[in-house]
Protein backbone atom coordinates (compact mmCIF):
# COMPACT_ATOMS: atom_id res chain seq x y z
CA UNK A 1 0.00 0.00 0.00
CA UNK A 2 1.17 3.51 -1.07
CA UNK A 3 2.40 6.18 2.12
CA UNK A 4 0.66 8.98 1.58
CA UNK A 5 2.01 10.62 4.64
CA UNK A 6 2.51 14.77 3.81
CA UNK A 7 0.79 14.29 0.85
CA UNK A 8 -1.70 17.25 -0.30
CA UNK A 9 -5.24 16.65 -1.43
CA UNK A 10 -7.90 18.77 -2.94
CA UNK A 11 -11.44 17.94 -2.51
CA UNK A 12 -14.21 19.88 -4.14
CA UNK A 13 -17.29 19.39 -2.06
CA UNK A 14 -14.90 18.95 0.90
CA UNK A 15 -17.10 20.52 3.83
CA UNK A 16 -19.58 18.00 3.85
CA UNK A 17 -20.85 14.68 2.97
CA UNK A 18 -18.64 11.97 1.13
CA UNK A 19 -15.80 15.12 0.78
CA UNK A 20 -15.66 15.54 4.34
CA UNK A 21 -15.61 11.52 5.18
CA UNK A 22 -12.91 11.24 2.85
CA UNK A 23 -11.06 14.08 4.30
CA UNK A 24 -11.42 13.55 7.59
CA UNK A 25 -9.52 9.69 6.66
CA UNK A 26 -6.98 11.52 4.69
CA UNK A 27 -5.91 13.67 7.37
CA UNK A 28 -5.81 10.51 9.64
CA UNK A 29 -3.00 9.17 6.92
CA UNK A 30 -0.67 12.72 7.28
CA UNK A 31 -2.42 14.39 4.23
CA UNK A 32 -2.20 18.24 3.89
CA UNK A 33 -5.99 19.10 2.83
CA UNK A 34 -7.57 22.12 0.72
CA UNK A 35 -11.17 21.78 1.26
CA UNK A 36 -13.59 23.81 -1.26
CA UNK A 37 -17.06 24.21 -0.70
CA UNK A 38 -19.59 26.86 -1.55
CA UNK A 39 -19.88 28.38 1.57
CA UNK A 40 -16.97 30.14 2.86
CA UNK A 41 -17.38 29.97 6.74
CA UNK A 42 -18.42 26.40 6.83
CA UNK A 43 -15.22 25.27 4.90
CA UNK A 44 -13.00 27.48 7.26
CA UNK A 45 -15.29 25.81 10.22
CA UNK A 46 -14.43 22.42 9.11
CA UNK A 47 -10.82 22.99 8.59
CA UNK A 48 -10.44 24.42 11.69
CA UNK A 49 -12.14 21.22 13.20
CA UNK A 50 -9.37 18.73 11.34
CA UNK A 51 -6.98 21.22 12.43
CA UNK A 52 -8.01 20.55 15.95
CA UNK A 53 -6.94 16.74 15.63
CA UNK A 54 -3.59 17.58 13.97
CA UNK A 55 -4.10 17.93 10.34
CA UNK A 56 -3.01 20.60 8.31
CA UNK A 57 -6.34 22.20 6.42
CA UNK A 58 -7.68 25.06 3.98
CA UNK A 59 -11.04 25.91 3.99
CA UNK A 60 -11.98 28.07 0.63
CA UNK A 61 -14.75 29.06 -1.44
CA UNK A 62 -15.26 27.91 -4.90
CA UNK A 63 -18.43 27.48 -7.34
CA UNK A 64 -16.76 24.92 -9.07
CA UNK A 65 -19.09 25.67 -12.34
CA UNK A 66 -16.68 28.89 -12.37
CA UNK A 67 -13.22 28.92 -14.09
CA UNK A 68 -11.89 31.58 -12.59
CA UNK A 69 -13.07 29.92 -9.09
CA UNK A 70 -11.23 26.83 -9.86
CA UNK A 71 -7.89 28.71 -10.99
CA UNK A 72 -7.95 30.55 -7.53
CA UNK A 73 -8.46 27.33 -5.49
CA UNK A 74 -5.42 26.10 -7.71
CA UNK A 75 -3.79 29.16 -6.76
CA UNK A 76 -4.63 28.58 -2.90
CA UNK A 77 -3.39 24.96 -2.51
CA UNK A 78 0.06 25.50 -4.58
CA UNK A 79 0.99 28.77 -3.19
CA UNK A 80 0.45 26.89 0.40
CA UNK A 81 2.14 23.79 -0.41
CA UNK A 82 3.93 24.23 -3.43
CA UNK A 83 2.40 20.95 -4.93
CA UNK A 84 -0.88 19.06 -5.15
CA UNK A 85 -0.86 15.13 -5.13
CA UNK A 86 -4.22 14.43 -5.52
CA UNK A 87 -7.50 16.23 -6.54
CA UNK A 88 -10.92 15.13 -5.84
CA UNK A 89 -13.33 16.07 -7.99
CA UNK A 90 -16.23 15.66 -5.37
CA UNK A 91 -19.14 18.23 -5.63
CA UNK A 92 -22.27 17.21 -6.57
CA UNK A 93 -26.23 18.10 -7.01
CA UNK A 94 -29.10 16.25 -7.43
CA UNK A 95 -32.92 16.63 -8.38
CA UNK A 96 -36.23 14.72 -8.87
CA UNK A 97 -38.56 14.78 -10.83
CA UNK A 98 -40.22 13.56 -14.40
CA UNK A 99 -38.35 14.40 -17.41
CA UNK A 100 -41.11 16.10 -19.42
CA UNK A 101 -42.10 18.51 -16.14
CA UNK A 102 -37.52 18.89 -16.26
CA UNK A 103 -36.96 22.76 -16.49
CA UNK A 104 -33.82 23.76 -18.52
CA UNK A 105 -32.42 25.73 -15.35
CA UNK A 106 -32.81 22.47 -13.63
CA UNK A 107 -31.01 20.57 -16.19
CA UNK A 108 -28.28 23.30 -16.48
CA UNK A 109 -27.70 23.38 -12.76
CA UNK A 110 -27.25 19.67 -12.14
CA UNK A 111 -25.13 18.68 -15.87
CA UNK A 112 -22.81 22.13 -15.06
CA UNK A 113 -21.68 21.18 -11.01
CA UNK A 114 -21.69 17.24 -11.69
CA UNK A 115 -20.22 17.07 -14.77
CA UNK A 116 -18.62 20.31 -16.46
CA UNK A 117 -16.72 21.22 -12.85
CA UNK A 118 -14.81 17.94 -13.67
CA UNK A 119 -13.90 19.37 -17.22
CA UNK A 120 -12.76 22.53 -15.74
CA UNK A 121 -11.19 21.50 -12.22
CA UNK A 122 -9.58 18.71 -14.02
CA UNK A 123 -8.07 21.40 -17.39
CA UNK A 124 -7.26 23.72 -14.37
CA UNK A 125 -4.72 21.17 -12.58
CA UNK A 126 -3.85 19.25 -15.24
CA UNK A 127 -2.04 22.06 -16.58
CA UNK A 128 -0.33 22.74 -13.41
CA UNK A 129 0.39 19.10 -13.21
CA UNK A 130 2.59 19.03 -16.76
CA UNK A 131 3.97 22.55 -16.20
CA UNK A 132 5.46 21.26 -12.76
CA UNK A 133 6.09 17.87 -14.28
CA UNK A 134 4.73 16.27 -11.37
CA UNK A 135 2.75 12.82 -10.84
CA UNK A 136 -0.84 12.94 -9.41
CA UNK A 137 -3.95 11.47 -9.26
CA UNK A 138 -7.35 12.68 -10.20
CA UNK A 139 -10.52 10.99 -8.24
CA UNK A 140 -13.83 11.52 -9.31
CA UNK A 141 -16.86 11.00 -7.56
CA UNK A 142 -19.97 9.11 -9.44
CA UNK A 143 -22.31 6.96 -8.53
CA UNK A 144 -24.28 3.76 -9.05
CA UNK A 145 -25.61 4.96 -11.78
CA UNK A 146 -22.79 5.12 -13.80
CA UNK A 147 -23.93 1.69 -14.50
CA UNK A 148 -27.20 1.22 -14.12
CA UNK A 149 -30.13 2.41 -12.01
CA UNK A 150 -31.70 -0.10 -9.02
CA UNK A 151 -35.62 1.36 -7.72
CA UNK A 152 -36.87 4.26 -7.15
CA UNK A 153 -36.71 4.89 -3.72
CA UNK A 154 -35.02 7.86 -4.62
CA UNK A 155 -37.37 8.84 -7.01
CA UNK A 156 -35.87 9.24 -10.96
CA UNK A 157 -33.08 12.21 -11.64
CA UNK A 158 -32.71 12.32 -15.25
CA UNK A 159 -29.69 15.26 -14.81
CA UNK A 160 -27.84 13.56 -12.37
CA UNK A 161 -28.09 10.01 -13.65
CA UNK A 162 -26.74 11.51 -16.97
CA UNK A 163 -24.39 13.67 -15.54
CA UNK A 164 -22.53 10.51 -13.88
CA UNK A 165 -22.66 8.89 -16.85
CA UNK A 166 -20.69 11.64 -18.79
CA UNK A 167 -18.39 11.53 -15.44
CA UNK A 168 -17.38 7.91 -16.21
CA UNK A 169 -16.63 8.64 -20.06
CA UNK A 170 -14.68 11.40 -19.43
CA UNK A 171 -12.54 10.04 -16.87
CA UNK A 172 -11.79 7.07 -19.06
CA UNK A 173 -10.35 9.83 -22.18
CA UNK A 174 -8.24 11.52 -18.84
CA UNK A 175 -7.21 8.23 -17.95
CA UNK A 176 -6.47 7.30 -21.44
CA UNK A 177 -4.50 10.39 -22.48
CA UNK A 178 -2.70 11.27 -19.48
CA UNK A 179 -1.41 8.63 -17.54
CA UNK A 180 1.63 8.27 -19.55
CA UNK A 181 2.57 11.64 -18.12
CA UNK A 182 2.00 10.57 -14.52
CA UNK A 183 -1.60 11.54 -13.76
CA UNK A 184 -3.72 8.64 -12.85
CA UNK A 185 -7.32 8.56 -12.70
CA UNK A 186 -9.67 6.35 -10.07
CA UNK A 187 -13.45 6.76 -10.10
CA UNK A 188 -15.09 6.53 -6.69
CA UNK A 189 -18.41 4.79 -7.23
CA UNK A 190 -20.67 4.82 -4.29
CA UNK A 191 -24.22 3.74 -3.69
CA UNK A 192 -26.90 5.43 -1.13
CA UNK A 193 -25.00 7.71 1.22
CA UNK A 194 -26.13 9.61 4.57
CA UNK A 195 -25.50 12.93 2.79
CA UNK A 196 -27.39 16.08 2.65
CA UNK A 197 -27.43 16.03 -1.39
CA UNK A 198 -30.98 15.41 -1.04
CA UNK A 199 -31.56 18.94 -0.27
CA UNK A 200 -28.58 21.01 -2.90
CA UNK A 201 -31.64 23.09 -3.83
CA UNK A 202 -30.75 25.39 -0.74
CA UNK A 203 -27.53 26.05 -2.39
CA UNK A 204 -28.26 26.90 -5.91
CA UNK A 205 -26.69 29.49 -7.95
CA UNK A 206 -28.99 31.92 -8.61
CA UNK A 207 -28.12 31.80 -12.40
CA UNK A 208 -29.71 28.46 -12.68
CA UNK A 209 -32.80 29.24 -11.13
CA UNK A 210 -34.06 30.15 -7.47
CA UNK A 211 -32.62 28.11 -4.37
CA UNK A 212 -35.44 26.05 -2.24
CA UNK A 213 -35.63 23.64 0.41
CA UNK A 214 -36.12 20.07 -0.76
CA UNK A 215 -38.67 17.47 0.03
CA UNK A 216 -37.15 15.99 3.49
CA UNK A 217 -38.73 12.19 2.80
CA UNK A 218 -35.98 12.25 0.75
CA UNK A 219 -33.24 12.91 3.15
CA UNK A 220 -35.26 10.36 5.31
CA UNK A 221 -35.04 7.58 2.48
CA UNK A 222 -31.14 8.26 2.23
CA UNK A 223 -30.14 8.69 5.31
CA UNK A 224 -31.81 5.02 6.23
CA UNK A 225 -30.48 3.51 3.34
CA UNK A 226 -27.71 5.39 3.06
CA UNK A 227 -23.69 4.34 4.08
CA UNK A 228 -21.81 6.46 6.92
CA UNK A 229 -19.89 9.11 4.47
CA UNK A 230 -16.71 8.44 6.71
CA UNK A 231 -16.56 4.12 5.86
CA UNK A 232 -16.86 5.86 1.78
CA UNK A 233 -14.08 7.80 3.70
CA UNK A 234 -11.89 4.65 4.57
CA UNK A 235 -12.77 2.80 1.10
CA UNK A 236 -11.33 5.25 -0.83
CA UNK A 237 -7.99 5.97 1.10
CA UNK A 238 -8.08 2.27 0.79
CA UNK A 239 -8.26 2.45 -2.94
CA UNK A 240 -6.26 5.34 -2.97
CA UNK A 241 -3.61 3.36 -1.45
CA UNK A 242 -4.52 -0.19 -3.78
CA UNK A 243 -4.25 2.20 -6.88
CA UNK A 244 -7.78 0.86 -7.95
CA UNK A 245 -9.12 2.42 -11.40
CA UNK A 246 -12.59 1.70 -9.79
CA UNK A 247 -13.66 2.62 -6.14
CA UNK A 248 -16.68 0.77 -5.42
CA UNK A 249 -18.75 0.77 -2.07
CA UNK A 250 -22.02 -1.19 -2.28
CA UNK A 251 -21.41 -5.23 -3.02
CA UNK A 252 -25.21 -4.74 -5.07
CA UNK A 253 -23.29 -2.68 -7.65
CA UNK A 254 -22.10 -5.47 -8.70
CA UNK A 255 -25.73 -6.57 -9.84
CA UNK A 256 -25.91 -3.08 -12.19
CA UNK A 257 -22.72 -4.03 -13.72
CA UNK A 258 -23.22 -7.38 -14.87
CA UNK A 259 -26.92 -6.76 -16.07
CA UNK A 260 -25.30 -3.96 -18.35
CA UNK A 261 -22.39 -6.37 -19.55
CA UNK A 262 -24.69 -9.36 -20.13
CA UNK A 263 -27.41 -7.39 -22.23
CA UNK A 264 -24.53 -5.60 -24.19
CA UNK A 265 -22.95 -9.08 -24.75
CA UNK A 266 -26.41 -10.49 -26.22
CA UNK A 267 -26.34 -7.44 -28.78
CA UNK A 268 -23.08 -8.47 -29.73
CA UNK A 269 -24.10 -12.16 -30.52
CA UNK A 270 -27.29 -10.99 -32.47
CA UNK A 271 -24.41 -8.73 -34.38
CA UNK A 272 -22.45 -11.41 -35.18
CA UNK A 273 -25.31 -13.51 -36.01
CA UNK A 274 -26.86 -10.53 -38.84
CA UNK A 275 -23.12 -10.67 -40.03
CA UNK A 276 -23.05 -14.59 -40.60
CA UNK A 277 -26.50 -14.61 -42.09
CA UNK A 278 -25.74 -11.59 -44.19
CA UNK A 279 -22.13 -12.15 -45.60
CA UNK A 280 -21.41 -12.25 -48.66
CA UNK A 281 -19.28 -15.20 -50.41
Amino acid sequence: MKELSGQVAVITGGSSGIGLGIARNLAKEGVKLVLAGMNLEKAQAVASSLEETGAEAIGVACDVTRREELEKLADVAFDAYGRVDILINNAGVGNVGSLHELKEDDWDWVINVNLKSIYLSCSVFIKRFLDFNESALIINTGSETCFGLNGRALGSMFPYVASKHGMLGLSEMIKRDYEEFGIRVSVLCPGPVATEIWNAERSRQVEYGSANDSNPKHGEILHYLGMDPDDVGRMTVDGIKDGDYYIITHENIGDLIEKRHSEAMAAVGKTKEWHRRNSVG
